[in-house]
């Protein structure tokens, strides 16, 4: 859910600068701010480029980029700036530097500025009165950059106003069909141009929820208007984009508030290359840092790093601008540098004018490796061990490492993290699954697995998922699309989601790429092992259960069928790779899929992944977010990464050996303490960054750093947990931002300190049992070490792992010694509160015990006065009980019979057309609090209602294959308002009835579509068809029964499709009713056919077996089903029936009495103490507790003290 968030502020934020950025050639002519060089600056040389102007024909248009070079090495955009001559009249340059043809020829271009020049040729070729036009190369184009096929515009899903076209016009003979066809041609008229639709709409002649796109005249408008006068034609062999280029590269702007520009250039199929920066996209990535106009032109906020974004045509290319800022005074000294990693980053930093930190102390290195690479802190004892060992650092410091690494803790933690990425979650593969596969990955994460063959064996897996555990990846995610959008952003870091429904907005990759690389994820069966029993994992509101362990295989059958055409998309890769070992002949398609994407030469593969390591290491990725590599997001340090990458591919995937160079770089051991010259730095790594512990790390660390016992299942530490299910009772992982292992996304686990986690730290009980057991390492460590200073230092040592300062000593000891002294001054003020309340107390008790007898009294006289009333209405009740009773016995012995051998022997034959079977609730549920309820009979039972109104939701399994139709049979009850079916005196308003269905091969749920609709009764103007005409929600609309209420009623839903699996299906009901009033069913069945159609009210199916019998040859069995059905429908029998029960009713009780018993309940309450007073009570009996325990007491405080603080929350 984040990972869309952020991808829907995204598309939301390019939308928005779509609309903005559609700017027309004059406003990009506009006179620019006023902007001049750097004080001081003394200019050596002038460039330019193009070096050389070439124009064809008279659309084109070319941005000059003017380049100073100072004494400094310092390069400034003066294009803006430089005095711009053109001799021979054959073109314009405009104020921001964009040349624009005249007439044919040749000139010569002249740029001046401080005394220095510089020349350029220039060509304009190819200028013809009726310049031919181009839809694909001149006119999409143009579309584009005036915003018609944003997503924000006709490039929307459905379009806007009845005009659609294809987003950021990715498929062109879509959008010219869509002018040149829709509204009979009105878009376009080739005879009169002008009047076109299109034209009129865009310069807002007129009216335009767009607005004005382009003025009438401008060069967009002459483009528009020639295409449509030359025949809107389109040449599908036209030459199309290649690949766009962006200059300068890697620009850098000295001065914050300074403004660069950037020509974008776009090569053609047929080698010919185009100045496209006027149509161009230039987006930048940091908007804190820069921001872009519509033509190229960039303004810097404040110092740092832009990752600018160009995109094209569906091409992109990527480039990143440094704004340097004020750096006087800085003065270059190359740092001290232990390897490879240390010289790259430190050749950035240069770049950067950055000044590194120092290197971080022995404590602060001691605890950051062990909470990196184990996720626990070290021991007090390894701390001082560490501290007083003489060799030198950087050696004792290596020696840690190599320790830590492939530890016992090591393979915790790591495995931790990757159950979290691959989704280790007993909602998905039940609590067996999930501790199967917890298991499987820590095996290898011990054996060091490498990380190819690591990735390998999960996408190739098969068998049982009880066998081969890593097979539950494909039972996690069932569905081809599903399936493919996790593995490429897990193991590739690469969102392959938004090019579903159309070529990524942003990307390279397009909508074709996704059904081709999905299909590889088509071809895998899931089958249930036999030795899941009868176990399953509970399925949910819209998806059925599902066996507990499942054979996974491959096939050669099952294709993705491509949204746009509808047609089987081949499975093909979105780019090539180089496969180190040719596949057998006939691999599989998984097999083919887990080559390339293991491929050493797969860009992102091992890129993605030394990414992540160097990310939680650090704290910042060389990529931000972890797991989104894109084109508008390119790495912050290219080099390092590229090193990373090279490292872990040259030494056969070892992950291990790549947190071993991390982990031992001089740049991993920085300070978290700045200075002046890095202070503002989020992204060079010159200083460490403090990183608030992960919950299950920092709930291990309480326990280690208190020797408190686990209080989660199995007893076990956060990082053992097999399940995201598993947690304290508070919920603290939960509410420390644990991952829920419901998508791969980094961005699934919350390291922000919010006030659920805040309080879940500072007064939850989670920390507090572990600092307040009486069994823990504190007691212990307070019965043994007798001297006060060095208590508290052990407890920073421990707590902090770094030794406690001489005023942090002094200070605490001054804290403890208040003890007693605040004991005494609380002692004091509990008592004289108590003897200030205690006449108050008196005189309250006293009138609290004669409120009560008087009460007492008044109820035992009033319920004397009204008991012969009382006992002459029981008296009735029972003789009506009575008199019901024997007229229902008397029909049951003289009439039922007979009633029953009618039925049996009058039963039209229509009503054996249809026989319906009993559909049995898996679960139910209600809104506003109401409980569902099965009954015996298989109905369901509404509880007691206090609400207006009320959705149901009932789940059933069932094994029918072929149904054709659902009853909803709603039935009288004694209890109810007019014997129901309905509470509002009988009545209710079925506003919607809505069916869905997930069956057992498949995940999906989909809503059932019903044919028809009928009902035995409807009330005028709420015809039971109103209850499946999506109306949901409007309390005028649905199916009601007034007029005919107390007494059965059927609803038959005919379905447009037949459905259902024999193995097993999930039908879920959803019964909106919205009517206020209590207009709802308090009892009711469902019921489902597979009889042909046309359906009726028929009859339950072993009924219908039954009569269609002679009576002679009907088993015992048969005769009772008969029997019974009848004595339910009777509707005499029904009547003496519901008379029964309603007389059974017990008498209510008399107003007078409820009255009575609430005023005697009243007057029972306690008294209300002074708050104040009872604050004081509660402290004097904890202060008396601690005081005999003072010495504990403080320590627990010291202790809790320090958890909650910085120093420990964070890793640093």
């Amino acid at each position: 859910m984040k990972s869309a968030a952020r991808i829907a502020s995204v598309l939301a934020l390019s939308a928005a600068s779509a609309w903005a950025n559609a700017l027309t050639p004059e406003m990009m002519t506009k006179a620019p701010v006023k902007e001049g060089l750097p004080p001081d600056a003394q200019v050596t040389a002038l460039e330019v480029q193009p070096p050389k102007v070439t124009l064809s024909g008279k659309y084109e248009a070319a941005q000059l980029v003017i380049t100073a070079r100072l004494a400094t090495g310092d390069t400034v955009d003066v294009t803006r700036l430089a005095k711009v001559q053109l001799d021979g009249g054959v073109a314009e340059v405009s104020p921001t530097g964009q040349v624009t043809s005249v007439h044919n020829g040749t000139g010569l271009l002249h740029a001046e500025i401080a005394g220095k020049s510089v020349t350029a040729p220039v060509l304009v070729a190819d200028i013809v009165e009726n310049q031919a036009v181009d839809f694909i190369r001149d006119v999409n184009p143009v579309m584009t950059k005036l915003g018609c096929n944003a997503g924000t515009c006709h490039g929307a899903k459905e379009g806007k106003y009845g005009f659609k076209l294809s987003l950021r016009g990715y498929d062109p003979i879509f959008d010219v069909r869509a002018l040149k066809d829709d509204l009979a041609c009105r878009r376009l008229n080739v005879a009169s141009p002008e009047d076109s639709l299109m034209l009129l709409k865009a310069t807002a002649n007129v009216p335009h929820e767009g607005g004005q796109r382009t003025p009438f005249g401008s060069k967009y408008y002459q483009i528009l208007r020639s295409w449509i006068a030359d025949g809107a034609k389109l040449d599908l062999k036209a030459p199309r984009v290649t690949r766009i280029e962006i200059f300068p590269h890697d620009p850098v702007v000295q001065q914050v508030g300074a403004r660069q520009q950037v020509r974008v250039v776009a090569t053609y199929t047929d080698g010919k290359q185009r100045d496209v920066t006027a149509e161009a996209f230039v987006e930048s990535g940091n908007s804190d840092v820069a921001k872009t106009d519509g033509g190229g032109l960039i303004d810097t906020l404040r110092r740092g790093e832009a990752p600018l974004l160009a995109r094209y045509e569906g091409n992109y290319i990527a480039t990143t601008l440094t704004v340097m800022g004020d750096r006087t005074g800085f003065a270059w000294q190359q740092p001290e540098t232990w390897s490879r990693i240390d010289e790259l980053v430190a050749a950035k930093w240069e770049r950067m004018k950055i000044e590194p930190s120092g290197l971080c102390s022995d404590a602060e290195f001691l605890r950051r490796v062990y909470l990196d690479l184990t996720g626990q802190p070290p021991t007090a004892e390894e701390v001082r061990a560490f501290i007083a060992e003489t060799s030198p650092p950087r050696e004792k410091r290596n020696a840690v490492i190599d320790k830590l690494i492939g530890s016992p803790t090591f393979i915790e933690h790591w495995t931790n993290r990757w159950a979290n990425m691959l989704e280790v979650n007993s909602k998905f593969i039940g609590a067996e699954g999930a501790r199967l596969f917890r298991g499987w990955i820590r095996t290898q994460i011990a054996n060091n697995t490498p990380y190819d063959q690591f990735v390998r064996e999960i996408l190739t897996s098969t068998g049982s998922t009880k066998d081969n555990p890593a097979a539950s990846y494909w039972k996690i995610l069932r569905e081809p699309s599903e399936a493919m959008e996790n593995t490429t952003h897990l193991f590739l870091a690469t969102r392959f989601n938004c090019n579903k429904c159309h070529d990524h907005p942003f990307e390279r990759w397009t909508q074709d790429q996704y059904y081709h690389l999905g299909a590889y994820f088509t071809q895998v069966q899931l089958t249930a092992d036999p030795r899941s029993g009868k176990a399953v994992i509970a399925g949910t509101a819209v998806e059925k259960a599902r066996p507990i362990f499942e054979i996974v295989k491959d096939t050669t059958t099952g294709d993705m069928i491509h949204l746009r055409t509808n047609k089987v998309a081949a499975p093909s890769f979105p780019f090539e790779t180089k496969l180190e070992n040719p596949l057998p002949e006939h691999a599989s398609r998984r097999e083919q899929l887990a080559a390339w994407i293991t491929s050493p030469d797969n860009r992102f593969f091992a890129s993605s992944y030394v990414n992540r390591l160097w990310g939680y290491l650090t704290g910042v990725g060389v990529i931000e977010p972890l797991d989104d590599i894109r084109a508008g997001n390119p790495p912050t340090d290219p080099e390092l990464l590229e090193y990373l990458k090279t490292e872990f591919i040259n030494h056969n995937f070892d992950v291990r050996h790549v947190l071993r160079l991390i982990c031992q770089s001089r740049t991993y051991q920085l300070s978290v303490a700045t200075n002046k010259w890095n202070e503002d730095d989020k992204i060079n790594y010159s200083h460490a960054v403090a990183r608030r512990l992960p919950a299950e790390v920092l709930y291990d660390s309480v326990l280690k750093v208190t020797g408190a016992p686990t209080h989660l299942p199995g007893s076990m530490n956060a990082q053992q947990l097999p399940d995201s299910a598993l947690d304290l009772p508070s919920g603290f992982l939960a509410n420390l931002g644990r991952p829920a292992r419901e998508s791969a996304c980094e961005c699934e686990r919350s390291n922000d300190l919010r006030l659920g986690s805040v309080m879940a730290l500072l007064s939850g009980p989670a920390v507090a049992d572990a600092i307040g057991d009486t069994k823990n390492g504190l007691a212990k460590l307070v019965s043994t070490e007798s001297d006060d200073a060095k208590l508290a230092d052990e407890i920073f040592m421990r707590v902090l792992n770094r030794p406690a300062t001489d005023t942090e000593i002094k200070k605490t000891l001054a804290s403890w010694n208040t003890i007693d002294p605040e004991h005494t001054q609380l002692i004091a003020a509990w008592q004289a509160k108590e003897q200030e309340q205690a006449p108050i107390i008196a005189k309250a008790e006293a009138d609290r015990l004669a409120a009560i007898d008087g009460a007492k009294k008044e109820l035992g006289r009033y319920e004397t006065e009204i008991a012969p009333k009382v006992a002459a209405a029981e008296k009735q009740r029972q003789a009506d009980i009575a008199k019901a009773d024997a007229a229902m016995k008397d029909y049951e012995k003289t009439k039922l019979a007979a009633a029953v051998t009618k039925f049996e022997e009058t039963v039209p034959v229509a009503r054996t057309y249809t026989g319906w079977e009993l559909l049995d609730p898996a679960d139910m549920k209600s809104t506003n609090g109401i409980t569902l309820t099965k009954m015996a009979d298989g109905s369901i039972k509404a509880g007691p209602q206090t609400s207006q109104n009320a959705d149901y939701t009932i789940n059933v399994d069932t094994k029918l294959a072929g149904i054709t139709g659902i009853m909803l049979e709603v039935l009288p009850s004694a209890d109810e308002p007019g014997f129901g079916p309905g509470r509002a005196a009988g009545n209710f308003v079925l506003g919607e009835f809505v069916m869905k269905a997930s069956e057992y091969r498949t995940n999906a749920v989909n809503e059932v579509d019903f044919a028809s609709a009928m009902a035995d009764f409807s009330q005028e103007k709420f015809d039971v068809k109103t209850a499946i005409d999506g109306k949901k929600g409007d309390q005028n609309n649905g199916w009601a029964i007034a007029g005919k209420t107390g007494v059965p009623h059927y609803a038959v839903f005919t379905l447009k499709k037949a459905l259902g699996d024999a193995e097993g299906s999930r039908l879920r009901f959803e019964m909106n009713m919205p009517r206020n009033g209590k207009f709802t069913i308090a009892h009711f069945r469902l019921w489902a056919t597979t009889s042909p159609l046309p359906l009726t009210f028929g009859l339950p199916a072993p009924v219908i077996e039954a009569v269609k019998k002679p009576a002679p040859s009907r088993t015992k069995e048969e005769q009772a089903a008969i029997a019974a059905y009848w004595k339910e429908a009777d509707p005499d029998f029904l009547k003496l029936t519901l008379t029964l029960g309603k007389n059974q009713m017990p008498l209510p009780i008399d107003p007078g009495v409820l009255e009575r018993r609430d005023a005697l309940a009243t007057a029972e309450l306690p008294i209300k103490l002074d708050p104040k007073l009872v604050q004081l009570r509660q402290d004097s009996t904890a202060s008396n507790d601690q005081l005999t325990h003072k010495r504990l007491t403080a320590a627990q405080d010291l202790t809790w003290a320090l958890v909650n603080n910085p120093a420990f929350l964070f890793n640093h």
